[in-house]
């Protein structure tokens, strides 16, 4: 069989330079796509970084919270009867052994915190 005089044998460079053109538009689009990713990154690490510290942070006040009723009850306890949390410190103080001058009373040694003077509990 003949081929008519007017068409041209299908060239295996022409072919071969198609399917590289072909390639080459493929990558680029891959390229893109990766590039869009790499942009979404930030964000998707801050979300899940934000998604972890949120528990952290309900504990913290929960924690904030707590500490400053038990303040408040030590102030109420100080300020009604002064001998009352000195036994209550003395009996926790045999329980486990340990000498009640070794229970500081006030870390810093001077008197012990009142409510105006702990400051805010949180922020």
């Amino acid at each position: 069989m003949a081929l008519p005089m007017d068409a041209d044998p299908p060239s295996p460079a022409g072919s071969d330079l198609e399917v590289q053109r072909q390639l080459l538009a493929e990558t680029r689009s891959r390229i893109a796509a990766m590039e869009a990713l790499l942009e979404e990154l930030p964000a998707l690490f801050e979300a899940r970084f934000r998604e972890r510290l949120a528990p952290l942070l309900d504990q913290q006040h929960q924690l904030l919270s707590d500490n400053a009723a038990l303040r408040q009850q030590l102030n109420q306890l100080q300020g009604s009867r002064p001998g009352r949390h000195l036994r209550a410190l003395a009996s926790l103080a045999r329980m486990d052994a340990v000498p009640l001058d070794a229970v500081p009373l006030n870390p810093d040694g001077g008197e012990p915190p009142t409510a105006a003077s702990a400051g805010p509990t949180h922020r």
